[in-house]
């Protein structure tokens, strides 16, 4: 039986040439290395200290930091006391003699009308005007077809 390789002949080639092109670099670095540390010994300076990579600060998560999140909670509480006092004063203000022992619904608002008198007089005329030359222009079609037939 003939095993079947997992790996097509143009990717195998393509695997090949990869890793004859990672093994030309390790050379090269080796050789960079080598001369690096030449240079070195001749200048006297030794090799270099290892550097640890610089690391990234780290990044908030929220968009808000704890002093800010701490005047927040102060802000709130701050706002919530004040209501919290008002409501205590309006409770006080109102007997609850005086108070109707069943609630009524409030008396429907009147809504408030959109035009002065002055401006839909204003608007009247304006259509009456715009209807005026509508039927005009209408007349003038209706009468040429009239004449034209």
């Amino acid at each position: 039986m003939i095993g079947i390789s997992p790996i097509s002949n143009g990717e195998n080639q393509m695997t090949e040439g990869l890793n004859g092109i990672i093994m030309q670099l390790e050379h090269q670095k080796a050789a960079i290395d080598k001369a690096l540390t030449a240079l070195r010994d001749v200048n006297g300076i030794g090799a270099p200290a290892e550097t640890k990579p610089a690391e990234a600060p780290e990044t908030r998560k929220s968009g808000m930091t704890a002093e800010g999140k701490l005047r927040l909670v102060a802000a709130l509480k701050k706002r919530w006391a004040a209501k919290k006092r008002a409501a205590k004063k309006a409770a006080v203000a109102v007997p609850v003699e005086a108070a109707p022992a069943v609630a009524t619904t409030p008396a429907p608002v009147k809504r408030k009308s959109t035009f002065t008198p002055e401006g839909r007089k204003r608007l009247a005329e304006a259509m009456k005007r715009r209807w005026a030359v509508k039927r005009a222009a209408s007349a003038v079609k209706k009468s040429g077809r009239k004449k034209a037939a």
